[in-house]
């Protein structure tokens, strides 16, 4: 049996060669697939976050919030087609600073037993006006006081050196008074904190019995008496002074007085002033006038 080729046959085989061909060819599409040129720059820090070198980071809370964004970019100029996906990150740092509040200091003050020392000026009244004049004076004082309670005890010694007066000077001869008092303390709580919270601010008075005694005193005698037997007067307008003798005198009296103190701790500061009166022989009451600043020093504070 022969094969007889004729020019149809021969048209028909070609035409499926060219098919086939064209066929493999459309699927073979691994060299010519397009790619995207294109690269995307990522940035990874954020300068703002960064510290400048050799300066330390301040202590702070740091949040940080991160937000991310996908963007797809689908290039169509090509077939198929190719989609790059792209992550961006956002990142916000803030800053929160938290400020401590300071420690609250501890308000302490004076209370219990305490002792003291005081100095200032004593003015002459009464029987001791005409014949002297103003003076130094000091003090010591011993006492307790409580935080609790308004009324506190005190026992004090003070010593006074009245001044002479020019008309009786010839008469005197250096005077002292000692006065020994034991006093009842009386704190008002109205005003303790009129300079805030601390120190504490008191306004008290005090009063009680004093045993004055005394030498080289000269004082004003009562009307119409006359002059002690082996003693020195000297009369002026009416007036009759009994010059001072070298011995000491003794006599009870009272006083009574008030002052204002600024406490903290175991430390207070206070200035007052009161009258000690006693009466001599013969003679109107004889009043001293002491003004003194001084300061206490207790033995323990709440």
């Amino acid at each position: 049996m022969k094969l007889r080729y004729t020019p149809k046959y021969l048209f028909g085989a070609t035409t499926l060669l060219v098919l086939g061909a064209s066929v493999a060819l459309a699927q073979d599409t691994s060299k010519a697939r397009p790619r995207s040129q294109q690269r995307i720059p990522i940035s990874k820090d954020n300068p703002s976050t960064t510290t400048r070198r050799g300066r330390g980071a301040a202590k702070v809370d740091t949040v940080t919030v991160t937000q991310y964004k996908t963007d797809t970019l689908r290039v169509t100029t090509q077939l198929p087609a190719v989609h790059d996906t792209v992550v961006r990150t956002n990142t916000v740092t803030v800053h929160d600073t938290v400020q401590m509040a300071p420690p609250r200091v501890a308000m302490r003050f004076p209370t219990g037993v305490y002792f003291g020392i005081a100095g200032g000026v004593t003015a002459p009244n009464g029987a001791l006006f005409n014949p002297n004049s103003s003076g130094p004076t000091g003090q010591v004082n011993l006492g307790w006081q409580s935080l609790d309670m308004p009324i506190g005890i005190r026992l004090d010694a003070n010593w006074a050196k009245p001044g002479e007066d020019a008309f009786y000077s010839a008469y005197q001869a250096d005077p002292d008074i000692i006065n020994v008092s034991g006093d009842l303390k009386l704190a008002l709580p109205w005003f303790h904190h009129i300079f805030g919270l601390n120190p504490m601010f008191t306004i008290y008075g005090i009063g009680g019995g004093t045993y004055t005694t005394y030498k080289n005193l000269p004082y004003r005698m009562d009307q119409g008496v006359a002059c002690p037997t082996g003693s020195t007067c000297i009369t002026s307008a009416g007036i009759n002074v009994r010059a001072g003798e070298g011995s000491w005198n003794s006599k009870f009296g009272w006083n009574a007085g008030g002052g204002a103190s600024i406490g903290w701790k175991r430390t207070e500061i206070f200035f007052e002033t009161r009258v000690l009166g006693f009466t001599p022989d013969n003679s109107p009451m004889a009043r001293q006038n002491p003004f003194v600043l001084g300061v206490n020093f207790f033995g323990a504070s709440r």
